[in-house]
């Protein structure tokens, strides 16, 4: 699957001694033609931007490759050739051009571009594979924190737009509003990909920083490369509007109050079902809870990865100040320089010059706040590991409170077949029977248990524990039942005898 769209030659571009040439003659392919409007062009518009690609970087090429003079500029002149903006025909511009040329044929023939034919015309095109491959290199040449500016308001902005989705929700650009949600999941995954981006550039700096070989090639790349590059970029996005902890604890509220709504869940397992994010139903509710899920965790152990940043941002600034310090105690250094004057006015005294020469100054007796008494304690032998049960998760006592407050509120307004039982129990008489319209609706809880036995006697669904004691039908031809609470179609509920109760039983 991963090689499918692939050619199997493909990567030679990035294996051989010009890959830096072919990755800027791929980016700019892609940034002219394949990236914006679509374009169609031309064998020799290609062959054109190769042209100018060779002629911005003639160091890119080997001594052998080296063209001599800067190469001229040429301009295209129609379908069929190219012409030089210069008149005068040399053959440094003639051997850019086959070379140009035999460009365009190896990215033909290692699949990353193909020719197509309309009638008399030939276009060139960029297919799936390459094109996709291509479209990441093109992100990783990019500012990461500029790619990434603003996310965490983002993801936040759309948990807050997919709270508030219900069924009674109708509209259906309203109801497009879940299709954030997966948004929000994958702009998620894109902040944690950037942390791990900083990371390891962090890393490459240290290997560059102590790789090279004199003090100031040491300096000039921490400072260039660390300073200049991540510091005031990276770490600038990150420490200010892409803080991890400006909206954490926002973000993770939201997506678990979404996950414990089930109307809100609903909803969003029917828009990926509609919009084909999902085959059905139970998978659509599985992927809802997946992207809830993803966003809750990234957000939650967000922490531990930006912690690391810090520290490994601490340790190689105080690897460039142990640098500077030990440096300072070279003979190159202000030690060295302060040593070799001392040795010359020493050398001034012992020759009889200067024989009364005087430098005031004041001597400080040495002396340590500590007692030569108290050494550090003896290292003593390592302490076996001993196994201890894991402890339980942290939990959070607020969380815990509302996740119980919200389960009783569920099974409120979802009344059993018991609940039901006892309702009809206070409004039907023994042995005899009651319309619904006669009913009287008291409480909260009495219109529920109503609205449930109205929905069984239209289904005619009755639970086997609600249906040992009563029995419902649906009477819609008699006058409906109307009160203060609602308005429905009539249904009548019989009570079974007593005897028949135990037989059923």
């Amino acid at each position: 699957m991963l090689f499918r769209y692939l050619n199997d030659d493909a990567f030679l571009a990035f294996s051989r001694e010009h890959k830096h040439l072919y990755s800027l003659i791929l980016l700019d392919l892609y940034e002219r033609f394949f990236s914006g409007a679509p374009a169609y062009p031309t064998p020799q518009e290609v062959t054109h931007t190769i042209y100018d690609v060779m002629r911005a970087n003639p160091s890119l090429w080997s001594e052998n490759d080296d063209f001599g003079e800067q190469l001229p500029e040429i301009v295209s002149a129609g379908r069929r050739r190219i012409k030089r903006s210069a008149k005068i025909k040399t053959e440094t511009a003639d051997r850019a051009l086959l070379i140009a040329r035999q460009l365009y044929q190896r990215l033909i023939t290692w699949g990353w571009l193909e020719e197509e034919e309309y009638g008399l015309r030939v276009t060139v095109d960029m297919s799936m594979g390459p094109l996709l491959v291509i479209q990441r290199l093109a992100s990783l040449n990019k500012d990461v924190s500029q790619r990434f500016g603003g996310l965490i308001v983002t993801v936040r902005v759309n948990l807050e737009a997919v709270e508030k989705l219900n069924p009674q929700v109708v509209d259906r650009k309203q109801r497009e509003v879940a299709l954030a949600l997966r948004e929000a999941r994958n702009q998620v995954d894109q902040f944690t990909k950037s942390l791990r981006a900083i990371l390891s550039d962090l890393k490459r700096i240290r290997r560059t920083v102590m790789e090279s070989k004199t003090v100031g090639d040491r300096l000039e790349a921490f400072f260039e490369e660390f300073v200049e590059q991540l510091l005031l970029r990276d770490f600038e996005a990150i420490l200010t509007f892409n803080h991890p902890y400006r909206f954490r604890d926002t973000i993770v509220d939201l997506a678990r109050k979404i996950a414990h709504t089930p109307s809100t869940m609903q909803v969003l397992s029917e828009e990926y079902v509609s919009n084909s994010i999902s085959p059905s139903m139970s998978e659509a509710i599985l992927d809802v809870e997946g992207d809830l899920l993803a966003i809750e965790s990234t957000f939650g152990h967000i922490g531990e990865m930006f912690e690391r940043i810090e520290v490994f941002r601490r340790q190689l600034e105080a690897r460039v100040r142990n640098t500077i310090k030990y440096a300072e105690r070279g003979t190159h250094g202000l030690v060295g320089r302060a040593g070799d004057l001392v040795r010359r006015l020493d050398g001034l005294i012992a020759r009889g010059r200067h024989p009364n020469a005087t430098i005031e100054w004041s001597l400080e007796q040495l002396r340590s706040p500590w007692s030569e008494f108290h050494h550090a304690p003896s290292r003593e032998p390592r302490k076996p590991i001993e196994l201890r049960p894991l402890g339980d998760w942290p939990s959070d006592p607020l969380y815990e409170i509302r996740k119980k407050l919200r389960s009783l509120y569920i099974d409120r307004i979802s009344p059993g077949p018991e609940d039901v039982r006892r309702f009809l129990e206070t409004q039907v008489p023994a042995a005899g029977t009651r319309e619904a319209r006669f009913m009287t609706l008291r409480t909260v809880d009495d219109f529920l248990a109503f609205d449930a036995a109205r929905r069984y006697a239209l289904t005619n669904e009755i639970p086997p524990e609600l249906g040992v004691h009563f029995e419902l039908e649906l009477a819609s031809d008699l006058p409906p039942h109307d009160s203060e609470w609602l308005r429905c179609a009539n249904f009548i509920v019989r009570r079974h005898a007593a005897t028949r109760r135990r037989h059923a039983q």
